[in-house]
């Protein structure tokens, strides 16, 4: 699994479809990746949220929206 890429297919599957649950945007990446895991998606978003490439809104019942900033 080439990590490297990830982050960029993230923010193109954010740019196709738009604002997405992490549930759906895991599914989506993990059909691309194999191997990968919530953990590492988590991990990922952070990075990227701190870099200033997506935004990560809590919503209730413990889900969350990712979307492009």
């Amino acid at each position: 699994m080439d990590t490297k890429l990830i982050p960029a297919n993230i923010v193109d599957i954010l740019r196709r479809t738009g604002p997405l649950k992490f549930t759906d945007l895991f599914k989506r990446t993990k059909k691309q990746h194999s191997g990968f895991s919530e953990e590492h998606l988590n991990t990922l978003l952070m990075k990227m949220e701190i870099r200033g490439i997506v935004r990560v809104y809590r919503l209730p019942k413990g889900k969350r929206r990712i979307e492009l900033a």
